[in-house]
């Protein structure tokens, strides 16, 4: 699946930058530019416009293979491109359908899925949620339980009869399909015994139920299948060889799991509050305790930024990448954790009021107030999972200490 990339030089990504600037400052509606901007939720109405205007444009997909609408760009640019969405406020592009189970089904799926499923993501038919984590295998992910027997129904189809659950399910009350890690083989060793399967959700036997947050929006879900049967041609790769697809997958995130350009966007955020608020007579940008404490965010995310730099360089250069990235996961996640601490604090009591309706539309704010204030204490109790979702910082501490340190 190698292709040649279009070399990028500086110039060229200046002026590709300003291409997706300009697009996106006319194709991106105001309105949700501004709930994006102000932290508020987005619906899924309004992402699938958002992705449909990028389809339109040939950039919903562009680091897929050109025979599947991709277009052949460097990493440098798909980071400039990804960069730029962000810092204008766009909401999330591809999410779980084009960035994990779209190059998985390009790298491992048969003729046959690939011609099914793949259409079907891009034009936007099918949306897919990722079932990894279970109640008891968090980031211990190989010791799932969720259990897949394989049958021979009367008329001859060969089936897997799928029991257990799912959890941490993101947007699954959305989803049309779900990709699974279940076990096929409880006798072999726990990565050796896993397969990996593509599941209708509108399958008999599935329920999705609920998991609203202390930040009161409905994220999570968990998943349940009580004899779900899954058509063995639903199976990516071999039987019981889903752990090394699943490792390829977390693979091709490392590099995204910094959060850079996200960082970014937060911050500058943070910096609009306090060109607005006061305190004690002084615009809150001059007051020490703020101003120490956002400098110091700003030098973090700049040695973050060229930490990143630094792997792309390698990789490009045809390095493979080690356990070392999950530094990037470390720092990222606790990074965009302290600027939102920053702008719970600099936005004070106003944060504190819970109201449902504001999280979704933008509302004019009280004398004195930000209209950031709505959204932020949710944001911050939103970030909270970024240390524990993707492998928690403790599992990330200990495979950095054994895989790279050697302790």
């Amino acid at each position: 699946m190698s292709e040649s990339v279009i070399p990028d030089s500086e110039a060229s990504l200046r002026d590709f930058r300003s291409e997706v600037r300009a697009f996106v400052a006319q194709a991106l509606p105001h309105g949700v530019r501004e709930k994006v901007r102000l932290g508020l939720e987005v619906s899924k109405d309004e992402m699938i416009d958002w992705q449909r205007r990028l389809a339109e444009r040939g950039w919903l997909a562009p680091h897929w293979p050109r025979d599947w609408q991709g277009q052949g760009w460097s990493a440098e640019r798909r980071a400039a491109f990804q960069e730029e969405l962000v810092l204008a406020h766009a909401p999330e592009t591809g999410g779980i359908s084009i960035e994990m189970i779209g190059p998985i089904l390009i790298r491992y799926g048969t003729p046959a899925q690939q011609q099914y499923f793949l259409p079907r993501i891009l034009n936007l038919e099918h949306w897919w949620c990722q079932g990894y984590s279970e109640p008891n295998a968090g980031s211990d992910l190989a010791s799932l339980k969720t259990r897949a027997v394989r049958k021979t129904r009367p008329d001859g189809t060969e089936v897997y009869v799928v029991n257990g659950s799912k959890i941490w399910t993101s947007y699954a009350q959305y989803a049309d399909w779900i990709f699974c890690l279940v076990r096929t083989d409880t006798g072999a060793r726990a990565q050796q015994g896993i397969s990996f399967l593509l599941v209708d959700m509108r399958s008999p036997g599935i329920g999705v139920r609920p998991l609203v947050g202390i930040h009161g929006w409905h994220l999570f879900n968990q998943v349940f299948f009580d004899d779900v049967e899954v058509p063995v041609e639903n199976r990516v790769g071999d039987e019981n060889a889903g752990w090394a697809i699943a490792k390829s997958l977390l693979e091709h995130e490392r590099l995204n799991l910094a959060r850079v350009a996200e960082n970014r966007r937060r911050l500058a955020k943070v910096r609009a509050i306090a060109a607005e608020l006061e305190e004690s007579g002084q615009p809150l940008l001059l007051r020490p305790w703020f101003a120490r404490r956002y400098r110091e965010l700003e030098v973090r995310l700049e040695a973050l930024a060229a930490t990143v730099l630094r792997f792309r360089q390698r990789a490009r250069a045809g390095a493979r990448l080690g356990p070392e990235t999950g530094m990037l996961k470390l720092l990222g996640s606790r990074l965009i954790q302290d600027i939102e601490n920053l702008a719970v604090d600099a936005l004070g009591p106003g944060t504190l009021a819970y109201d449902r309706a504001a999280h979704f539309e933008p509302a004019t704010p009280q004398p004195g107030q930000s209209a950031y204030a709505a959204a932020a204490s949710a944001r911050r109790f939103v970030t909270r999972g970024y240390t524990i979702a993707g492998g928690s910082s403790e599992i990330q501490h200990e495979l950095l200490a054994k895989q790279v340190l050697g302790l």
